[in-house]
């Protein structure tokens, strides 16, 4: 049981990243970002049915996204005149959160591309 649900750890993180996306966006500017919600929605069902060719393409364009988030995070550091708390906060949340995308997405793509091979 603990090796399924180790196996399944990449999506339910990816899932629970889209979430936290969905409802940042829905409690704090009160729009619903249809994006997010379908990158929940194809998170999940890729939970339930675990297609090995739809895997690894999602998490062939997870990883990108995760290195353009790296990118975007630097970009936003850049433009700090000081360095100060909030600089910090942007540098450690962001740089957390994509590492946890990256992982996940390079764990997924481990995962599915034994599956194909």
């Amino acid at each position: 049981m603990k090796k399924k649900l180790l196996f399944l750890l990449p999506e339910i993180l990816l899932i629970i990243v889209s979430l936290y996306w969905l409802l940042d966006n829905l409690t704090i500017s009160g729009y619903f970002n249809i994006i997010a919600f379908a990158v929940f929605l194809i998170m999940l069902f890729q939970l339930f049915f675990q297609n090995k060719y739809i895997g690894i393409l999602i998490a062939s364009l997870i990883f990108l996204f995760s290195i353009y988030m790296v990118l975007a995070v630097l970009s936003e550091f850049h433009e700090f005149k000081t360095i100060d708390t909030k600089v910090i906060q942007l540098i450690g949340f962001g740089f957390l959160l994509c590492y946890v995308i990256f992982s996940a997405a390079i764990l997924m793509f481990y995962k599915f591309l034994t599956k194909v091979f």
